[in-house]
């Protein structure tokens, strides 16, 4: 009988939590964006959309958690997706449809007179297809698996689609709603760079992420993290362990490469994180190995500062197969890295009409705008490609996030995300007969 080892994770680095809020005080707002969205906050059909969305918050928890119960891992979403666009299509959009990639799309036409923006939420979970999704309620908490990331944003985009059926709202740019595949781990972003391949047409982008860290506050994302994912492959000749003693192991220069990356420093200010999340490899205790693979995430909001790190933790990798070689006067063990994620590094500027706009609607609510830290979410894509784009929250608020036993979202002022996510979006496309598209005002 064979054995082999894995470890998960095997945490070296410093890597920090998806989607963790650290919210700072927003910049000024331009009256030239500020005062329109005032005035697009107290139109009557759109008072109405924001009423409804308000009043229908219990219809929004029980879609979360009926989205919820289907089970999606990345790679694996294809029956929400079927789920998510059936609900799409009972809410009278148009051109619903699953693309190639799995994507989920539906339409609400506008007059032609606007931008055409895509509203936007992940299909996927990080948890695998036998993951008990079991949900529990303990002290107004809602307990499971997913259930923040991302079933509650995936709700807020019906129930903010269902609001501007209900008011009759007709924008004057299409306006998109969508459930992507592919944006956590090694998805890479599958969904939103197939999209964006074939639909030049958007050209506003918003994505729903769950807000964590506190009860109040729904900040606005502007910052793209980026990251450059590698499977490390160690190959040797392999052998008994004792009578080819001698032979160079592919796990030993594993373990010096792991121990060098290990004693990278980097900067604070970029923030630039790096971690080996998964070691595989071996044949048996008595078996020299002669193949080992490791998984490493670097990240950086800073694209030079993203680049730095991944030369030097390639460079160390080469260094712990070239100390194993040296050790046992051998040439044998050799490294194969293969690029497995890349997530580009993106910035919006806190003046740009998109950021604007979207702390615009949160103050004509009588909300304090606020800005949110660099996160790696689908707006990473469309940032790194020039189009304007920001990540917004579903609403209430959550932490546990990629823990399936400590995953919980609850309804603290829940409403208030997908309000104003409505009025950015519209902000964005614009209103026919009430107001035009702000996504290209002189701030």
């Amino acid at each position: 009988m064979h054995s082999s080892f894995r470890l998960l994770p095997l945490l070296i680095g410093i890597s920090a939590a998806p989607h963790a809020i650290s919210a700072e005080a927003a910049p000024p707002l331009a009256p030239a964006i500020d005062a329109p969205m005032s005035q697009l906050a107290r139109q009557p059909s759109v008072k109405q959309a924001l009423d409804f969305i308000e009043q229908n918050e219990a219809k929004t928890v029980a879609n979360t958690k009926a989205i919820n119960a289907i089970p999606a891992p990345t790679f694996e979403e294809g029956k929400r997706a079927a789920d998510f666009a059936a609900r799409l299509k009972a809410l009278g959009l148009e051109q619903v449809h699953i693309d190639e990639a799995g994507n989920v799309m539906g339409t609400l036409k506008g007059s032609g007179n606007g931008p055409t923006v895509m509203l936007a939420a992940h299909l996927d979970t990080v948890y695998p297809m036998a993951t008990d999704l079991t949900l529990s309620e303990k002290d107004g908490r809602l307990y499971a698996p997913g259930i923040a990331d991302n079933a509650r944003s995936l709700a807020a985009i019906l129930t903010i689609a269902e609001a501007m059926k209900a008011a009759k709202i007709q924008p004057e740019g299409d306006i998109i709603f969508c459930g992507n595949v592919g944006e956590e781990g090694l998805g890479d972003l599958k969904g939103v760079k197939h999209i964006f391949a074939q639909h030049k047409e958007i050209r506003a982008f918003v994505g729903l992420e769950p807000t964590l860290g506190g009860d109040e506050g729904e900040p606005v994302t502007y910052l793209a993290t980026g990251s450059r994912r590698y499977k490390i492959n160690f190959k040797g000749p392999g052998g008994h362990s004792y009578e080819a003693f001698g032979l160079p192991s592919a796990i030993h220069a594993l373990g010096r490469a792991v121990a060098h990356i290990d004693e990278l420093r980097v900067p604070a200010d970029p923030k630039v994180t790096f971690n080996v999340g998964v070691i595989e490899g071996g044949q048996s205790v008595n078996t020299i190995s002669g193949a080992a693979s490791m998984l490493v995430d670097m990240r950086s909001e800073d694209k030079a500062a993203l680049q730095t790190i991944e030369k030097q933790v390639l460079a160390a990798v080469q260094q712990g197969a070239d100390e194993t070689n040296k050790r046992w006067n051998s040439t044998a063990i050799k490294v194969e890295p293969v690029l497995i994620g890349d997530r580009p590094a993106g910035k919006m500027a806190v003046t740009s009409p998109i950021v604007q706009i979207a702390l615009a609607a949160a103050s004509a609510q009588g909300r304090k705008p606020a800005l949110d830290s660099a996160h790696s979410t689908d707006a990473n894509l469309p940032m790194s490609m020039g189009i304007p784009a920001i990540t917004m929250s579903g609403g209430g608020a959550s932490s546990g996030i990629h823990s399936a036993k400590n995953e919980w979202w609850s309804p603290v002022n829940a409403h208030a995300g997908p309000q104003n996510v409505l009025l950015t979006i519209l902000g964005l496309a614009g209103v026919k007969g009430v107001q035009p598209s702000l996504l290209n005002a002189t701030p």
